[in-house]
């Protein structure tokens, strides 16, 4: 996803995924916002940073680090 049309397409996904996390929160599983929070951060990754097309390491770091995070607040 190239130019502008694609940082749409990602906004709109994090729109779709904030309000999942909204709803699902007021559920009260957790597990679940803690799922849609991974997801979120990939698609702020490879979307917004696109780094979807640079180096695997800076990839891996980013979105390794949101699953880092996250398993220590399951954690807690």
């Amino acid at each position: 996803m190239g130019g502008s049309l694609g940082v749409v397409v990602c906004w709109a996904v994090l729109v779709a995924l904030s309000v999942g996390t909204v709803l699902t929160g007021a559920s009260g599983l957790w597990g679940v916002v803690l799922g849609l929070a991974v997801v979120k951060g990939w698609v702020i990754v490879d979307g917004f940073m696109e780094l979807r097309h640079g180096p695997w390491g800076w990839r891996l770091a980013m979105v390794g680090w949101g699953v880092v995070i996250v398993g220590g607040i399951a954690l807690v």
